[in-house]
This record gives C-alpha cells, sequence and structure tokens, in this order.
C-alpha cells in the first residue's frame, strides 16, 4: 500500500498545506492574476509559465508548492508518476480556441496546445524533468479512494516509486486544486 506524503487543497476559498491553513495572496483581478501573484511569491524563474492556459499555471504551481514541502529530486527521473483528474478536461481553454475561430480571427496555436487536458502533464514534466508514467482521467468528481487504486497498479507493476496527483480543475474563474504526492511502500 502507498503513503500519503503531502497534500495541498487550493480554492477561492483558502490554501491549505498538510492540513495547515496558509493565507491567500493579495492579488487584483481574476484567476489569473492571482495565479501569477503565486508565481512571483514561490520565485520561480520559469518564462513558459506566463504562455501556459490557467489549468497548466495552477499545476504548474501545485506541484511547486509540493516541492517546497517535500524534496522531488532524491527521485530519478522516471520514478514520478503524475495521475491528474478534473471534472472539465480542457474546456475553459476550448471556450476561448472557439470564441477566436467564431470571431473569425485566425486559431491560435498557442491555445490549440491546451485544448487537451493532459497538457497540464506535459508542463510538469517538462519544466521538472520528469520521465514517468502519467494518466490524465475526466471523471464527475475527485474519488480518492478510486485514484489510490490506479496508483498500487502502477506500484505493484513497479512502474512508480511515487505518484503525484490528484484534482486538477479551472472553468472560467472557478479553480479547484487537490494535490497528493504518495510513495511505495
Amino acid at each position: 500500500m502507498s503513503q500519503q506524503v503531502c497534500h495541498i487543497k487550493w480554492n477561492a476559498d483558502g490554501l491549505i498545506v498538510d492540513g495547515q491553513q496558509a493565507d491567500l495572496l493579495p492579488h487584483e483581478g481574476g484567476l489569473k492574476e492571482l495565479l501569477a501573484a503565486y508565481y512571483k511569491s514561490l520565485g520561480l524563474n520559469y518564462p513558459k509559465f506566463h504562455k501556459m492556459d490557467n489549468l497548466s499555471k495552477l499545476g504548474v504551481l501545485g506541484v511547486a508548492m509540493l516541492s517546497a514541502q517535500y524534496d522531488l529530486s532524491a527521485y530519478a527521473d522516471d520514478a514520478i508518476a503524475m495521475h491528474f483528474q478534473n471534472a472539465s478536461a480542457s474546456l475553459d481553454t476550448d471556450w476561448v480556441h472557439q470564441q477566436n475561430i467564431n470571431e473569425g480571427k485566425a486559431a491560435s496555436p498557442a491555445n490549440f496546445v491546451y485544448t487537451l487536458p493532459n497538457i497540464v502533464l506535459g508542463e510538469i514534466a517538462i519544466r521538472n524533468k520528469w520521465y514517468g508514467e502519467n494518466l490524465f482521467v475526466v471523471a464527475d468528481s475527485f474519488d480518492l479512494e478510486r485514484w489510490m487504486k490506479t496508483n498500487q497498479v502502477l506500484f505493484d507493476q513497479n512502474k512508480a516509486e511515487a505518484v503525484l496527483g490528484g484534482w486538477v480543475e479551472v472553468l472560467e474563474e472557478k479553480f479547484e486544486l487537490e494535490l497528493y504526492f504518495v510513495v511505495k511502500q
């Protein structure tokens, strides 16, 4: 069985890291500005961040927060699997892409690339130079028990020493991140 090492829950109501409430950063504007404020506060130097869709930004920031709590560099580049879920897939970005087409604008490759929900996994993997297994599931809601059972298959088949993931959801200004890091026992 696997052991949970770190847990982050973040939505408009607050940020909780390993059961401890953290203050939300002050910011002006909506979700985009909130994510930019956290990017700055974490001292990240990843220029590609500013070109990402909000779903990818939320995932990347969550992993950066988790990395501040737990040393992920102790694992080989193929030892960490990623397993994320959400309910809206990439609908937030799909709407922007479709709106551009409806308005007669050229389809933007910068938007189009994010019209698949698993791109958040790619952004996290590229930033961290990870090459492990990954899975993105679209579901009505997050089911921690099912998520853990799937992770156990990865452990049983020696496909991963640890799994990072959980629930990452963005739809317009609503967002929710519930991120877990579990290790093989």
